[in-house]
Protein backbone atom coordinates (compact mmCIF):
# COMPACT_ATOMS: atom_id res chain seq x y z
CA UNK A 1 0.00 0.00 0.00
CA UNK A 2 1.09 3.59 -0.65
CA UNK A 3 0.47 6.12 2.15
CA UNK A 4 -1.09 9.51 1.45
CA UNK A 5 1.53 11.06 3.71
CA UNK A 6 4.49 10.09 5.88
CA UNK A 7 7.12 7.45 5.20
CA UNK A 8 7.31 5.12 2.19
CA UNK A 9 5.10 2.17 1.21
CA UNK A 10 3.93 -0.38 3.73
CA UNK A 11 2.64 -3.95 3.87
CA UNK A 12 -1.00 -4.20 4.96
CA UNK A 13 -2.41 -7.29 6.70
CA UNK A 14 -6.13 -7.69 7.43
CA UNK A 15 -8.03 -10.06 9.75
CA UNK A 16 -11.79 -10.33 9.40
CA UNK A 17 -13.81 -9.99 12.60
CA UNK A 18 -17.29 -10.97 13.74
CA UNK A 19 -17.73 -7.65 15.55
CA UNK A 20 -15.87 -4.41 16.14
CA UNK A 21 -13.27 -4.43 18.93
CA UNK A 22 -13.71 -2.24 21.97
CA UNK A 23 -11.17 0.58 22.49
CA UNK A 24 -9.51 -1.53 25.19
CA UNK A 25 -9.27 -4.55 22.91
CA UNK A 26 -7.81 -2.44 20.12
CA UNK A 27 -5.19 -1.06 22.51
CA UNK A 28 -4.31 -4.58 23.64
CA UNK A 29 -4.07 -5.65 20.01
CA UNK A 30 -1.66 -2.81 19.30
CA UNK A 31 0.58 -3.68 22.26
CA UNK A 32 0.61 -7.38 21.40
CA UNK A 33 1.45 -6.87 17.72
CA UNK A 34 4.27 -4.46 18.59
CA UNK A 35 5.84 -6.73 21.22
CA UNK A 36 7.98 -8.71 18.77
CA UNK A 37 9.92 -5.70 17.50
CA UNK A 38 11.01 -4.94 21.08
CA UNK A 39 13.11 -8.12 21.01
CA UNK A 40 15.46 -6.45 18.54
CA UNK A 41 15.56 -9.49 16.27
CA UNK A 42 15.81 -8.45 12.62
CA UNK A 43 13.31 -11.12 11.55
CA UNK A 44 10.45 -9.25 13.25
CA UNK A 45 9.52 -6.11 11.28
CA UNK A 46 8.30 -3.05 13.19
CA UNK A 47 4.64 -2.07 13.17
CA UNK A 48 3.87 1.35 11.69
CA UNK A 49 0.19 1.46 12.65
CA UNK A 50 -2.80 -0.67 13.64
CA UNK A 51 -6.52 -0.08 13.49
CA UNK A 52 -10.00 -1.35 12.69
CA UNK A 53 -11.82 -0.84 9.39
CA UNK A 54 -15.62 -0.95 9.94
CA UNK A 55 -16.31 -1.11 6.19
CA UNK A 56 -14.22 -4.25 5.78
CA UNK A 57 -15.02 -5.50 9.30
CA UNK A 58 -11.34 -6.17 9.78
CA UNK A 59 -8.45 -5.47 12.11
CA UNK A 60 -5.40 -4.25 10.24
CA UNK A 61 -1.65 -3.84 10.72
CA UNK A 62 0.75 -1.86 8.55
CA UNK A 63 4.45 -2.65 8.52
CA UNK A 64 7.19 -1.01 6.46
CA UNK A 65 7.47 -2.49 3.01
CA UNK A 66 9.87 -5.45 2.98
CA UNK A 67 11.09 -6.37 -0.49
CA UNK A 68 10.70 -10.12 -0.32
CA UNK A 69 8.34 -12.93 -1.29
CA UNK A 70 6.67 -15.63 0.74
CA UNK A 71 8.65 -18.80 1.29
CA UNK A 72 6.13 -21.00 -0.62
CA UNK A 73 6.29 -18.62 -3.57
CA UNK A 74 10.08 -18.72 -3.61
CA UNK A 75 10.25 -22.50 -3.24
CA UNK A 76 7.61 -22.98 -5.92
CA UNK A 77 9.77 -21.26 -8.50
CA UNK A 78 12.83 -23.46 -7.97
CA UNK A 79 14.37 -25.87 -10.44
CA UNK A 80 14.23 -29.55 -9.48
CA UNK A 81 17.76 -29.35 -8.01
CA UNK A 82 16.24 -27.56 -5.03
CA UNK A 83 17.14 -24.69 -2.76
CA UNK A 84 20.78 -23.60 -2.71
CA UNK A 85 22.41 -24.99 0.42
CA UNK A 86 23.79 -21.59 1.61
CA UNK A 87 20.27 -20.15 1.29
CA UNK A 88 18.82 -23.09 3.22
CA UNK A 89 21.41 -22.71 5.97
CA UNK A 90 20.85 -18.97 6.32
CA UNK A 91 17.05 -19.25 6.49
CA UNK A 92 17.02 -22.18 8.91
CA UNK A 93 19.47 -20.43 11.24
CA UNK A 94 17.68 -17.06 11.16
CA UNK A 95 14.31 -18.66 11.82
CA UNK A 96 15.70 -20.67 14.75
CA UNK A 97 17.27 -17.58 16.29
CA UNK A 98 14.05 -15.58 15.84
CA UNK A 99 11.89 -18.23 17.51
CA UNK A 100 14.15 -18.68 20.51
CA UNK A 101 14.45 -14.89 20.91
CA UNK A 102 10.64 -14.62 20.91
CA UNK A 103 10.23 -17.49 23.36
CA UNK A 104 12.79 -15.97 25.73
CA UNK A 105 10.64 -12.82 25.74
CA UNK A 106 7.48 -14.79 26.52
CA UNK A 107 6.14 -14.58 22.96
CA UNK A 108 4.86 -17.51 20.94
CA UNK A 109 3.68 -17.41 17.33
CA UNK A 110 1.26 -20.33 17.57
CA UNK A 111 0.21 -20.13 13.91
CA UNK A 112 3.61 -20.20 12.25
CA UNK A 113 3.57 -21.60 8.73
CA UNK A 114 5.63 -21.23 5.56
CA UNK A 115 3.43 -18.46 4.16
CA UNK A 116 4.18 -16.31 7.23
CA UNK A 117 7.90 -16.32 6.37
CA UNK A 118 9.11 -13.79 3.82
CA UNK A 119 12.44 -14.29 2.08
CA UNK A 120 14.75 -11.85 0.31
CA UNK A 121 18.37 -11.74 -0.79
CA UNK A 122 20.76 -10.32 1.76
CA UNK A 123 23.96 -10.88 3.66
CA UNK A 124 24.79 -14.55 3.92
CA UNK A 125 22.71 -15.23 0.81
CA UNK A 126 19.24 -14.79 2.32
CA UNK A 127 17.35 -13.01 5.04
CA UNK A 128 14.04 -13.98 6.60
CA UNK A 129 11.12 -12.01 7.97
CA UNK A 130 8.44 -13.55 10.22
CA UNK A 131 4.94 -12.11 10.07
CA UNK A 132 2.09 -12.02 12.59
CA UNK A 133 3.89 -12.90 15.81
CA UNK A 134 1.45 -12.00 18.59
CA UNK A 135 -1.78 -12.40 16.63
CA UNK A 136 -2.63 -15.88 17.92
CA UNK A 137 -1.83 -14.89 21.51
CA UNK A 138 -4.15 -11.89 21.19
CA UNK A 139 -6.90 -13.98 19.58
CA UNK A 140 -6.90 -16.48 22.44
CA UNK A 141 -6.67 -13.87 25.18
CA UNK A 142 -9.08 -11.24 23.83
CA UNK A 143 -10.73 -12.36 20.61
CA UNK A 144 -11.82 -15.95 21.13
CA UNK A 145 -15.47 -15.11 20.41
CA UNK A 146 -14.97 -12.63 17.55
CA UNK A 147 -11.75 -13.65 15.75
CA UNK A 148 -11.62 -16.89 13.83
CA UNK A 149 -8.37 -18.85 13.42
CA UNK A 150 -7.14 -19.00 9.80
CA UNK A 151 -8.40 -22.06 7.94
CA UNK A 152 -5.02 -22.58 6.26
CA UNK A 153 -1.70 -24.11 7.21
CA UNK A 154 -3.16 -26.98 9.21
CA UNK A 155 -0.17 -29.19 8.39
CA UNK A 156 2.07 -26.78 10.35
CA UNK A 157 -0.16 -26.86 13.42
CA UNK A 158 1.15 -29.05 16.24
CA UNK A 159 -1.22 -31.67 17.74
CA UNK A 160 -1.15 -29.94 21.14
CA UNK A 161 -2.13 -26.53 19.78
CA UNK A 162 -5.86 -26.80 20.35
CA UNK A 163 -8.17 -23.83 19.87
CA UNK A 164 -8.10 -22.24 23.32
CA UNK A 165 -5.85 -21.69 26.30
CA UNK A 166 -2.24 -20.48 26.31
CA UNK A 167 -0.30 -20.91 23.09
CA UNK A 168 2.37 -23.60 23.66
CA UNK A 169 5.91 -22.74 22.56
CA UNK A 170 6.30 -26.35 21.46
CA UNK A 171 3.89 -25.58 18.61
CA UNK A 172 6.48 -23.23 17.08
CA UNK A 173 9.15 -25.95 17.22
CA UNK A 174 6.81 -28.30 15.35
CA UNK A 175 6.18 -25.61 12.72
CA UNK A 176 9.92 -24.97 12.44
CA UNK A 177 10.46 -28.62 11.58
CA UNK A 178 7.74 -28.50 8.93
CA UNK A 179 9.12 -25.32 7.35
CA UNK A 180 12.66 -26.71 7.19
CA UNK A 181 11.19 -29.89 5.69
CA UNK A 182 9.63 -27.78 2.94
CA UNK A 183 13.06 -26.41 2.06
CA UNK A 184 14.80 -29.79 2.18
CA UNK A 185 12.11 -31.44 0.07
CA UNK A 186 12.77 -29.08 -2.85
CA UNK A 187 15.58 -31.34 -4.05
CA UNK A 188 13.62 -33.52 -6.48
CA UNK A 189 16.47 -35.52 -8.04
CA UNK A 190 16.98 -37.70 -4.96
CA UNK A 191 20.47 -36.39 -4.17
CA UNK A 192 19.49 -35.54 -0.57
CA UNK A 193 17.23 -38.53 0.08
CA UNK A 194 17.98 -40.46 3.26
CA UNK A 195 20.04 -37.71 4.90
CA UNK A 196 17.47 -35.42 6.57
CA UNK A 197 14.28 -37.41 7.10
CA UNK A 198 15.20 -38.56 10.64
CA UNK A 199 15.77 -34.94 11.70
CA UNK A 200 12.33 -33.92 10.43
CA UNK A 201 10.74 -36.91 12.16
CA UNK A 202 12.18 -35.79 15.50
CA UNK A 203 11.41 -32.10 14.94
CA UNK A 204 7.78 -32.86 14.12
CA UNK A 205 7.11 -35.74 16.53
CA UNK A 206 3.49 -35.89 17.66
CA UNK A 207 4.53 -35.78 21.33
CA UNK A 208 6.23 -32.50 22.32
CA UNK A 209 8.64 -34.30 24.68
CA UNK A 210 10.12 -36.21 21.75
CA UNK A 211 10.97 -33.04 19.80
CA UNK A 212 14.01 -30.84 20.15
CA UNK A 213 13.90 -28.74 23.32
CA UNK A 214 14.43 -25.47 21.46
CA UNK A 215 14.83 -24.13 17.94
CA UNK A 216 18.54 -23.59 18.65
CA UNK A 217 18.92 -27.24 19.58
CA UNK A 218 17.11 -28.24 16.39
CA UNK A 219 19.38 -25.98 14.34
CA UNK A 220 22.50 -27.40 16.02
CA UNK A 221 21.38 -30.90 15.06
CA UNK A 222 20.60 -29.77 11.52
CA UNK A 223 23.95 -28.09 10.76
CA UNK A 224 26.04 -31.28 10.40
CA UNK A 225 23.32 -32.76 8.20
CA UNK A 226 23.41 -29.79 5.86
CA UNK A 227 27.19 -30.10 5.59
CA UNK A 228 26.76 -33.64 4.24
CA UNK A 229 24.28 -32.71 1.54
CA UNK A 230 25.80 -33.20 -1.92
CA UNK A 231 25.30 -30.44 -4.41
CA UNK A 232 25.71 -32.01 -7.85
CA UNK A 233 25.36 -29.76 -10.87
CA UNK A 234 21.90 -29.74 -12.46
CA UNK A 235 21.49 -31.75 -15.66
CA UNK A 236 21.93 -29.81 -18.87
CA UNK A 237 18.72 -29.10 -20.78
CA UNK A 238 17.95 -31.22 -23.82
CA UNK A 239 18.56 -28.29 -26.18
CA UNK A 240 21.96 -27.49 -24.62
CA UNK A 241 24.66 -26.59 -27.12
CA UNK A 242 28.18 -25.96 -25.80
CA UNK A 243 29.72 -22.68 -26.85
CA UNK A 244 32.73 -22.97 -29.15
CA UNK A 245 36.05 -22.30 -27.42
CA UNK A 246 37.45 -18.79 -27.53
CA UNK A 247 40.54 -18.88 -29.81
CA UNK A 248 42.22 -16.29 -27.58
CA UNK A 249 42.13 -18.72 -24.65
CA UNK A 250 43.44 -21.78 -26.52
CA UNK A 251 47.00 -22.86 -25.67
CA UNK A 252 49.67 -21.82 -28.12
CA UNK A 253 51.08 -24.47 -30.49
CA UNK A 254 54.48 -22.73 -30.68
Amino acid sequence: MEPTQGEGPGRLTLWRTLRAPTPGELEHFSRTMRAAEATGNAAFPPVKDVGYDPAREALWVVRPWWNGESLPSMLGGLHAVGLDIPYLQALAEQLAQALDTAHAAGLVHGRLRASRVLVASGEGGARACVLDLGWEQFRRAQGQDWLKPPQVGEEYLAPESGESGPVPATADLFAYGRIVRDMLATRKDGAWTGRWEAWVEKATASEPSRRFASATEAWSALKPILRTLPDPAPPRPENYEPEPPDPLTLPSRE
